[in-house]
């Protein structure tokens, strides 16, 4: 097949969704498919997809109806014989009346979180100009039929996957921070993550540890603003904010424990890379995080918007050693039987491949 992804996020923006793309897309490359990123010219993510060798095409979409940027896609979906284009909601306006008017290419949408604004907008698109959904929970799939925003057979649930990380050299947190725990976290700085919550929590903390370190890797808006809350909340000393690190998964090796402050999520890649590096995970239980920790053998989780909650948990595996081994190695034979990378592209490329098969039918 020959597949467009369609994703224009900000120049400076990669997170889940982007690294969901790279991996998919290198994955069905793997198998035989011709695959062409299209990303912002100069973006992080059309760099990230350079890097690895897969075919880039610069669209600088700059609203979410641009009938000019939808001829252009439609013309290149026409010259270069598109099957099937994988795009994001966002962009599933252009890239969908763009497959109207370039041949009725199949247009699948990915959503990795579930809608939360301008719903009957979304609503009204996805089943004008969509022909399914990937989503990685259940709790999205569920939510849509159940608003009846789409028809009960419209999402498909590919659960998102992470590779093996046997081969990767743990990042030494010892050089910067001696004798320090170290609580590591990985995120956009966005709203979104809980961040705030997650500094409540470490001001609650340090009222009993002095050898606690707090990593936060990401970049984003509130910088300054979560630079500026730690520092009135007397912790800054104890968190350190990384910016944007391209391959998380040493750092993610190196640290004691891992903590997802979310205030929603689909399926966190963050959580369930850590728990394939045999890492304790302390989650916040929303949409899919029950998916990915079943019982509390494989993880913590917590509630939403709950900073003791989150200083609980953390005092908790802290405090027992045993424990953290325990959940780490439970955590990793769980996510590497049911969360590959191979089975996450061996199931979208079924899918699509059978869309597309049964597009040619009609």
């Amino acid at each position: 097949m020959r597949i467009l992804f369609v994703h224009s996020i900000g120049k400076n923006k990669f997170g889940g969704g982007e690294r969901w793309l790279i991996t998919v897309a290198a994955g069905l490359k793997s198998i035989g498919h011709t695959v062409f990123v299209g990303a912002k010219s100069d973006s992080k993510l059309q760099r990230a997809a350079t890097k690895i060798g897969l075919e880039t095409v610069s669209l600088n979409i700059i609203s979410d109806l641009s009938i000019y940027h939808a001829f252009r896609i439609a013309t290149f979906l026409k010259r270069n014989r598109i099957d099937i284009v994988i795009t994001r909601g966002r962009d599933l306006a252009v890239a969908g009346l763009a497959a109207r008017m370039g041949g009725r290419q199949v247009v699948i949408v990915r959503h990795g979180l579930p809608l939360r604004s301008s719903i009957r907008k979304h609503s009204f698109l996805l089943n004008w100009l969509a022909d399914g959904i990937i989503t990685n929970t259940y709790t999205i799939k569920n939510l849509y039929e159940q608003k009846g925003w789409v028809r009960n057979d419209f999402t498909k649930v590919i659960y998102n996957g992470t590779p093996r990380v046997d081969s990767v050299t743990p990042y030494n947190y010892s050089e910067r921070y001696p004798g320090k725990t170290i609580v590591l976290s990985v995120g956009r700085l966005a709203a979104q993550k809980g961040y705030f919550f997650l500094i409540d929590a470490i001001a609650l903390l340090s009222k009993k540890y002095s050898n606690l370190m707090f990593v936060v890797l990401g970049d984003g808006k509130l910088h300054s603003k979560l630079v500026s809350y730690a520092q009135k909340k007397g912790v800054s000393h104890l968190i350190e904010f990384e910016g944007f690190v391209e391959n998380v998964i040493p750092y993610l090796m190196g640290c004691d424990l891992f903590v997802l402050s979310s205030l929603y999520e689909g399926m966190s890649n963050a959580a369930m890379e850590a728990m394939a590096c045999g890492k304790p995970v302390i989650i916040t239980k929303v949409n899919g995080a029950e998916e990915l920790i079943p019982d509390e053998g494989k993880g913590i989780l917590i509630p939403p918007s709950d900073s003791s909650a989150i200083a609980q948990a953390v005092e908790r595996l802290v405090n027992d050693s045993k424990l953290r081994g325990q959940m780490g190695e439970e955590a990793r034979r769980y996510v590497l039987e049911n969360f590959t990378v191979s089975s996450m592209v061996e199931q979208i490329e079924q899918y699509i491949e059978g869309m597309v098969k049964a597009r040619a039918r009609v």
